[in-house]
């Protein structure tokens, strides 16, 4: 019986967490106040809109600049309701800093479009809702570059809202683009988008539209001038995987 138990456990390192995490255990808890003191050591992180989170199970959804996106909502969002993102693509989750930490934490739907299909991430994002959680998902699917800009939405975003009748609330991650020691961010919350009794492609395309406008209306309307001294310019990239950083356009690309 141990040896099966122990294959289970290394099985679950190498393919990622599979238990959905939405209770809030005693391990949780410490490791979201060790996040919570950490990235308040690193950044200035303030948040604004925190009133406007309704009653749970509702969908986040957010832009995706950085590596450290997560751990900068969970920062300033309360312990419970507790998040569940959606979509980390990694297969091997014994490999990596970031993959550990995820693995330790779990909580999370791991996606790999090659093997997941849409049906069965409804059923895993059903179970979260069902038990009363939140759903945290990157609708951009990959990092984009640009603060004032967002990459085209990727399905999911909507079609996982929209299964389950949740409303939606769209965050904004004002600032973690380019980051250093000290660099004040701010993770902007606007008012939550119904999705109860909507069915069908076009109310899907609706509510998509809704999504993109509403992040581009918590987005900063132009791109931020970069100060000259960055102390810990490194944790821009830190988090980032190795193709995130290999898409980063060079300084003269960014006129």
């Amino acid at each position: 019986m141990s040896g099966a138990v122990d294959g289970d456990t290394a099985r679950a390192r190498r393919t990622g967490p599979r238990e959905l995490g939405v209770e809030v255990t005693r391990r949780y808890r410490i490791l979201w106040g060790l996040n919570r003191h950490l990235v308040r050591l690193l950044f200035d992180v303030r948040v604004d809109g925190l009133a406007r989170l309704p009653a749970p199970p509702f969908q986040l959804v957010a832009n995706h600049h950085n590596g450290f996106d997560p751990m900068l909502v969970m920062a300033v969002t309360p312990l419970e309701p507790r998040i569940t993102w959606f979509g980390p693509r990694e297969t091997d989750f014994s490999r990596g800093f970031k993959n550990r930490v995820m693995s330790y934490l779990g909580g999370v739907i791991p996606y790999n479009p090659e093997k997941t299909t849409l049906t069965s991430a409804v059923r895993a994002v059903r179970r979260v809702f069902a038990a009363g959680g939140v759903l945290g998902i990157f609708a951009e699917g990959q990092i984009g570059f640009r603060e004032s800009g967002l990459l085209p939405l990727e399905e999911g975003a909507a079609a996982f809202a929209l299964a389950s009748g949740v409303p939606i609330v769209p965050c904004a991650i004002v600032g973690s683009t380019t980051l250093w020691f000290r660099k004040r961010l701010l993770i902007r919350l606007g008012g939550p988008l119904p999705t109860a009794g909507l069915r069908g492609r076009q109310a899907r395309e609706t509510l998509e539209a809704q999504l993109r406008d509403a992040l581009m209306a918590l987005l900063p309307s132009s791109e931020p001038r970069l100060p000259r001294r960055r102390p810990l310019a490194f944790l821009t990239d830190l988090l980032n995987g190795a193709e995130d950083i290999a898409r980063r356009p060079k300084p003269d690309d960014q006129r």
